[in-house]
């Protein structure tokens, strides 16, 4: 068994262990290549289904292909699908696009507060409907009690020193 084969089975395990640990479970999914080698991980470790919602940030400014391709392989692979926004700071034109806020602000607003938000809870999350193939506000406002999420240690220093786990609490998740 090669290093890589190691690796990839111990992510599996990993991802089985969290999803037989945490009540309330969710994968964040940027539909970026990171994110879905992470899908591809999930679909592999569960075979072939994901038993925890793939939660997207919608910042609006994603190419609307990215969108589309999202929406397809959802509908396709059969995966409960949520995204988040910050809506209120779209429609009051609260970002650097429209010249109302600074690139770091902008960045946290629809990015940050969006994600706190979704997986707390706080504000609307929309999950797709199969049947419909629309978008419809989730009637669960429960939080996720645990995320999944991949992220390079060479791209993200913070976290060059953990190696599975962040643990974080309410007071650490609301300072964010």
């Amino acid at each position: 068994m090669n290093q890589l084969d190691r690796l990839e089975n111990k992510s599996i395990y990993i991802l089985r262990e969290a999803y037989s640990q945490f009540k309330s479970l969710c994968m964040l999914w940027s539909i970026g290549k990171d994110s879905t080698v992470m899908l591809w991980l999930a679909r592999k470790a569960f075979f072939g289904h994901v038993p925890f919602p793939l939660v997207h940030i919608d910042t609006a400014y994603k190419i609307p292909e990215m969108i589309k391709y999202r929406d397809k392989l959802a509908l396709e692979l059969n995966i409960d699908m949520i995204y988040g926004q910050n809506r209120k700071a779209l429609e009051n034109k609260q970002t650097f696009p429209d010249g109302n806020a600074t690139h770091l602000e902008c960045c946290k607003a629809l990015k940050t507060d969006a994600l706190v938000n979704t997986i707390n809870g706080t504000w609307p999350r929309f999950r797709l409907n199969h049947k419909t193939g629309k978008y419809e506000t989730d009637k669960n406002p429960e939080p996720y009690t645990g995320v999944i999420v991949g992220l390079r240690a060479d791209e993200e220093g913070s976290r060059s020193k953990e190696r599975y786990f962040s643990a974080r609490d309410k007071k650490v998740i609301s300072n964010t």
